[in-house]
This record gives structure tokens, sequence and C-alpha cells, in this order.
């Protein structure tokens, strides 16, 4: 099995200070790097409409991807990634904290990859059957009405419902249904799509600062 080694890091191509390098940075905790395929956002009571290259994401922003679509989104505290496969659907969650972003990713149905960094101030991913709860892992997840699938790449996750908890670590994976204990196996014949999915190098974002001037952020991705 394959994994995504990537390891990011922002780069600031302007002159001007870190803080104001986003507009509302308080309220923005990640921003999309790639959409491929339809997919659209509903931020407050805003309508829906289409998600682009560059988008800033809110918490409780809504997110949802079409057929055959993906969308890859890195957290601005921690460079922690998520890539989300076509036909899902999920909302950001996210409180500051002193070590960052406490982030939390409802997950109603379809397919992600985590890849989050252990530097961060945690990561949770609430679905119908349960919680996954994880620091410094890398893991795949299948989300439907009915189950969710944890498939551990490394790391751990810890996998909670209502009647019990368990541990999938790398080459291991986890189910949950809600109301029954997780269960834990040896993963088989799992293709990890994540590590075929070419993701640009790098991303230019033109926005406006309080004053009006307009500044250029440059996000590089290296391997």
């Amino acid at each position: 099995m394959n994994t995504a080694k990537n390891i990011f890091t922002i780069i600031i191509l302007a002159t001007f200070f870190l803080p104001i390098a986003f507009v509302d940075a308080e309220k923005e905790i990640a921003v999309v790097i790639k959409v491929k395929g339809s997919a659209a956002i509903k931020s407050g009571d805003k309508n829906w409409e289409s998600l682009k290259n560059g988008r800033r994401l809110h918490s409780d922003d809504l997110v949802k991807t079409g057929k055959d679509a993906l969308v890859a989104i890195v957290f601005t505290d921690d460079k922690s990634m998520l890539k989300i496969r076509s036909n899902s659907q999920f909302q950001l969650k996210g409180e500051r904290t002193e070590k960052g972003v406490a982030k939390k990713l409802l997950m109603m149905m379809g397919e992600v990859w985590s890849k989050i960094t252990p530097k961060g101030a945690g990561y949770e991913m609430v679905t119908p059957s349960g919680v996954a709860a994880v620091r410094g892992t890398e893991f795949y997840s299948i989300v439907d009405a009915l189950k969710t699938t944890i498939i551990g790449i490394t790391g751990s996750v810890e996998i909670r419902t209502s009647a019990g908890s368990a541990l999938v670590t790398g080459k291991k994976t986890g189910t949950m249904e809600k109301g029954k204990t997780p269960a834990v196996v040896e993963t088989k014949g799992f293709e990890a799509w994540a590590d075929t999915d070419d993701v640009s190098q790098s991303l230019d974002i033109e926005f406006e600062d309080e004053n009006g001037v307009k500044k250029k952020l440059k996000i590089r991705y290296q391997e």
C-alpha cells in the first residue's frame, strides 16, 4: 500500500505582515487547493454556490461534491490536508486555541482521505455512526448513513460509538455502526486512491486587505 508523503509549507510572496494575510482571518480555518469536477459550498445564510480553487473556508461551511469530483483542502494553522471524493457531503468546524485550530469534520456521507499533522490542536471526524479522533495520522474513511469504515495508513485512530471504542493502526480497518461495538480487522484489497491524485504544487491567491490594497499569497507544496 502506497502512502502519500507530502509535507506542506506556506511561502508568503509579498511584503506584508502575516496576521493580515487573510481578511477576517480569525474565522478562516482552511483553503481549497484543488477542485476537480463539480462541487458546491454553502456559507452562512447564503445560497449554494460553485466551489473554486483558492476559496477560503470558515467554520460551519457546508460542502458537497458531485459525480466524478474531488476536492482537496489544507488547514491554515498546521497544513493538515483532506481530499474528499465524489458524492460526498460534509461540514467543517474549527475552534481556535493556543495550539492552533481544533478541527472537526462532520462527515454526512462519502469518502475522505485525511493527513493530520501531530503539532496541531487535534482533529475529529463525526459521522452518523460514531466519532474518529486522531493526532498525527493518515487514514481513509468511507461513510454512509449506516456504517463508517476507517482504513489506517500511519499512526492510530480512536473510533468510538455509544457501545464502546477501539484503536485502528496502520494496515488495520475499523468499522463503526450506531449502537454497536467497533470492530477492527486486517486491511485487505484496499485502493489507496489519494496517492494517484495529482494535486498542483502551488496555488496563487489574490485578495484585498482591510485597506483595499491587493495582495497575493502563494501556497507551495514540497515533497
